[in-house]
């Protein structure tokens, strides 16, 4: 699970101007994840909307997350939606980089 929760990191980090790490576990990159998207939904929504349209994140279930009425939970929401999206890509570029 480490080298996915690297790479998912590595993708997310770029996106969301994190911090560089050795080693990160899933569980930590919610948590980080989580904090950046709450900054952002205060402080530039438009970018964080660009950047989940741009990494992929389903635009049905963007729009379930923020009919949430707190932006916590809807922060929490979105940083899984990212954190998922990324482990789909990084499943998919195995089954067909095996091939």
């Amino acid at each position: 699970m480490t080298g996915e929760s690297s790479q998912v990191y590595e993708i997310i980090s770029g996106n969301f101007e994190l911090e560089e790490v050795n080693e990160i576990t899933i569980e930590e990159i919610q948590k980080i994840l989580t904090a950046r998207i709450r900054e952002m939904l205060d402080t530039n929504l438009e970018k964080l909307l660009h950047i989940l349209y741009r990494i992929d994140v389903s635009q049905k279930k963007t729009d379930v997350i923020f009919n949430s009425p707190f932006k916590d939970e809807i922060a929490e929401d979105l940083a899984a939606a990212v954190i998922e999206r990324q482990l789909e890509k990084i499943e998919t570029r195995k089954k067909y980089s095996s091939k």
